[in-house]
C-alpha cells in the first residue's frame, strides 16, 4: 500500500496557496516539488487496514499486525494544493510510526516542517495545527477520524507514548565521517541564519549515538540558550528528516577565582 491522492481541481493550481499562511508557502512548494510517494508493500495477511472519511477526504491505514507500526497509508478525495502538501508529510510521518504516534504527534511534525523558520510566526502564542491555518482543518479532522476508527477496536491508548522514532536505514548506513561532515555543514548554516559566530556556538561533540553537544559562548545570554538549542534541533530534524537530539555543554568559568 502506498500513498494515492486524488488530484486537485485545475483551479487548484490557479489559486496561490490561498487556504496556506505565507510562512508555509516555501515550505509547501518544496513538499510538491519533490513529492514521492509513502509507504512500503507488505503481504496483506501481516497487516488490518483502518478506514475513516471526514469532510470529503478518506484516509486508510494498514498497521502491521506484530508490532503496531503503519505500513502503509492511502488518502482519497480532492484536495487544494496546499492541503496535499500536508497529506504529503503525514504519510512520510508515519511511515514506521505507531497508530498512536501518527495521530498524537503527526500534524504537529508537519506544521513544524512546513513552516519558514526564516519568517515571522503566523499567529500569537502556541503555533499548532488546529491554528495553523485553513489547509491544517481538513487533515486534522481526517486524523481525528481515523482515531476514533481505530480505538473503536482497541480501545482507548493505555499509558504513556513511549514510540522512539529510530534512525532510517539510509543513516544508519552512512560512515561517521560523513555524517559529522553533513551535521556540521547544517550548524554553519543555522548559525548564519541567527547571526551567530563559531565562538557564539560552537559544536563540543557528535557522540557515538549521533546526538549533537554544543558549548555556547559568553555574549549569548542565558535566557537566548534554550531558544537556540530548540531552534537548532528542529533545524536538524527538518534538514535531515531524523530524530536528532541537541544537548549543552556547560563551560567552564574562565576565571579561577569564581571556580573556587
Amino acid at each position: 500500500m502506498g500513498l494515492s491522492i486524488s488530484a486537485p481541481s485545475p483551479a487548484d493550481d490557479v489559486i496561490a496557496l490561498e487556504d496556506a499562511f505565507p510562512e508555509f508557502h516555501q515550505g509547501i512548494e518544496r513538499v510538491l516539488r519533490d513529492a514521492r510517494g509513502q509507504g512500503a508493500v507488505v503481504p496483506e495477511n501481516a497487516v488490518t487496514v483502518f478506514e475513516a472519511p471526514s469532510d470529503g477526504l478518506v484516509i486508510k491505514v494498514a498497521v502491521q499486525i506484530e508490532g503496531e507500526l503503519i505500513a502503509g497509508i492511502e488518502y482519497d478525495g480532492e484536495t487544494t494544493r496546499a492541503e496535499r502538501a500536508v497529506l504529503q508529510q503525514l504519510s512520510a510521518f508515519a511511515n514506521g510510526a505507531t497508530v498512536r504516534e501518527f495521530v498524537e504527534h503527526g500534524l504537529t511534525f508537519v506544521v513544524e516542517r512546513l513552516r519558514d523558520p526564516a519568517m515571522p510566526r503566523p499567529v500569537d502564542g502556541i503555533l499548532s495545527p488546529r491554528n495553523a491555518g485553513p489547509c491544517f482543518q481538513r487533515p486534522r479532522l481526517l486524523i481525528k477520524a481515523l482515531r476514533a476508527a481505530y480505538l473503536s477496536q482497541h480501545g482507548d491508548f493505555a499509558g504513556d507514548n513511549i514510540f522512539d522514532r529510530p534512525y532510517s536505514e539510509r543513516w544508519l548506513a552512512m560512515g561517521n565521517t560523513e555524517k559529522q561532515n553533513r551535521l556540521e555543514t547544517l550548524i554553519q548554516a543555522f548559525r548564519e541564519q541567527v547571526g551567530l559566530d563559531e565562538a557564539a556556538m560552537a559544536v563540543f561533540e557528535i557522540d557515538q549515538y549521533d546526538r549533537v553537544v554544543v558549548i555556547f559562548g559568553p555574549e549569548v545570554g542565558v535566557w537566548d540558550k534554550p531558544t537556540h538549542l530548540l531552534g537548532l534541533e528542529r533545524w536538524l530534524r527538518r534538514q535531515t528528516g531524523e530524530r536528532i537530539e541537541v544537548f549543552v555543554e556547560i563551560a567552564k568559568d574562565s576565571n579561577r577565582i569564581r571556580r573556587l
